[in-house]
């Protein structure tokens, strides 16, 4: 575009210059074939008379000042239109450089939440089974509770416990412990439903929040998954039993009254043989 506007100069001043020349020429042109046909233009160029000489240094001024007045709004248009080419310039560099941190900042953000959400889920899963933990256990039992007060849903709480789970640590060592309790875990994970929640609320205890209207639905709940363990092979410890306590819910209760009417379901189930299931 600078070129241009350079080129564009120079035509018109070329123009100018000519149109000047053309009006002198024409002016001798007349002045010779009508005023004076008896001088020459070459006389009457050099001898001009006054007013015609006037005349056109008048028009050769005026033609001059419109050059001088083209060539300089020329010149502010290239300024012009070099400031804004800038302009644009700058504008691009800065909305890629906008872009750009735009970009990492979503990165960042989504990396942040990422962490966040690893750490939320840290915070409410046993680290041995991955499955929730005890806090997890307490934060939803109490939302169940509250919701089954407004709108029942036959919220029930299973207690499962490892039968003779000390007799595996002592023969065999914790490791092989730790195995049976992350297999425990998987295991009942894939028999139950999958609106059920599942935690590990102790050293060997798992709880399981269920829903059942009909206590013989409740019931055969708990026996499928008693049955499930009892027939499972655990690779290093064999065979092995839980015993589960099971209540549903009351119009009057808690965490407390139904963690602990579970509880001793669960207790009722140790003292009376294990493997097996008590509904309190």
């Amino acid at each position: 575009m600078k070129v241009l506007s350079r080129t564009s100069s120079h035509i018109a001043t070329a123009v100018g210059l000519g149109a000047a020349a053309l009006f002198w020429a024409l002016d001798l042109f007349v002045e010779c074939r009508y005023f004076h046909p008896n001088s020459t233009c070459l006389d009457l160029l050099l001898h001009p008379e006054p007013g015609r000489m006037w005349v056109r240094l008048l028009a050769s001024g005026l033609l001059l000042l419109l050059i001088i007045q083209n060539t300089i709004l020329l010149r502010h248009r290239e300024e012009a239109e070099a400031k804004d080419a800038h302009s644009r310039f700058l504008l691009e560099e800065l909305t890629i450089g906008l872009g750009q941190k735009n970009e990492a900042l979503h990165h960042e953000i989504a990396r942040r939440k990422t962490m966040e959400k690893a750490l939320q889920d840290l915070a409410v899963t046993d680290q041995l089974t991955g499955i929730y933990n005890r806090r997890k256990f307490d934060e939803l039992l109490n939302l169940q509770i509250r919701q089954e007060t407004r709108y029942p849903r036959g919220l029930a709480l299973l207690m499962m416990d490892i039968d003779h789970f000390k007799n595996v640590n002592d023969r065999l060592g914790h490791a092989v412990g730790d195995e049976v309790l992350k297999e425990l875990s998987q295991l009942i994970n894939a028999t139950k439903r999958d609106a059920d929640d599942f935690f590990r609320v102790g050293g060997e205890e798992f709880c399981l929040i269920t829903f059942c209207f009909n206590g013989g639905n409740l019931e055969t709940t708990a026996e499928k998954l008693r049955s499930t363990v009892e027939n499972h092979d655990f690779p290093k410890a064999g065979h092995l039993t839980i015993s589960i306590g099971v209540t549903r819910f009351k119009p009057d209760d808690d965490h407390e009254s139904l963690f602990k009417r579970a509880d001793d379901a669960l207790y009722e189930a140790k003292q009376t043989g294990r493997n097996r299931v008590v509904i309190a």
